[in-house]
């Protein structure tokens, strides 16, 4: 998300952990720091538990070698001693069962698709950092301009049956009912003017359908806001 990018002077530091010392960790490590984002890295659980108390990095990295437990007990520390870090999973079920995760991304999709999880992953923090405050009881979603969902309430998650995570690996066309042949020229509508009103229904997880109002509007940054009122009955 490019409002991510120009609302900070630099890129947020990293630190990789895996549970092997290998060509994969080098080759993942050398793919973010190529793009310029600074990175550590640690290889045994003594050393990525103590460093996981410093302040030295904003994003935990955890890649595909460590186990599902190991994972879910580092995500859930890390966002534990600093709920404004990122956690980022290079494996393909990484955030399954792990809601301290907030994105996973299967590392064999290669460097591009690692970069771009990560660009997403900047963009939930910025969202998570400057238009959370006062909305936590609301129905309140941010996306990118991708359609991608980079923040929602937990009033939103409970609305429509799924887990933070999980939902965060959703874009508009999945949640409107109607999909792409309703959302792409809503949105193109939006983008185009800034703002919006109307009424559309979601999909609840179980495929029970949930009319909503929205508003929606771009801040000056570039994130694009929507609040939901789920109407009665």
């Amino acid at each position: 998300m490019q409002a991510a990018k120009d609302a900070t002077d630099h890129l947020p530091s990293l630190l990789l952990c895996s549970d092997q010392d290998d060509s994969a960790l080098a080759t993942q490590a050398a793919v973010f720091s190529g793009a310029g984002y600074p990175v550590a890295i640690s290889t045994t659980k003594p050393e990525i538990q103590e460093t996981l108390k410093t302040d030295g990095f904003d994003v935990l990295v955890l890649n595909h070698s460590l186990s599902f437990d190991d994972r879910k007990a580092l995500a859930r520390r890390a966002k534990k001693l600093n709920p404004d870090r990122g956690v980022l999973v290079l494996h393909h079920s990484g955030s399954l069962g792990n809601p301290h995760v907030d994105l996973a991304i299967d590392s064999r999709l290669g460097p591009k698709a690692m970069l771009r999880a990560l660009q997403r992953l900047e963009g939930m923090m910025h969202a998570r950092s400057h238009h959370s405050d006062g909305f936590a009881g609301d129905y309140f979603v941010v996306v990118d301009g991708n359609r991608n969902y980079i923040f929602v309430s937990d009033a939103v998650c409970e609305l429509l049956g799924y887990d933070r995570a999980m939902f965060l690996e959703l874009r508009i066309d999945d949640v409107v009912d109607g999909a792409t042949t309703v959302t792409d020229p809503l949105f193109r509508k939006f983008v185009a003017d800034g703002q919006q009103t109307g009424r559309i229904n979601l999909r609840h997880r179980s495929g029970k359908l949930i009319a909503v109002n929205y508003w929606s509007r771009i801040e000056t940054d570039g994130c694009m806001i929507a609040r939901w009122e789920p109407m009665a009955g």
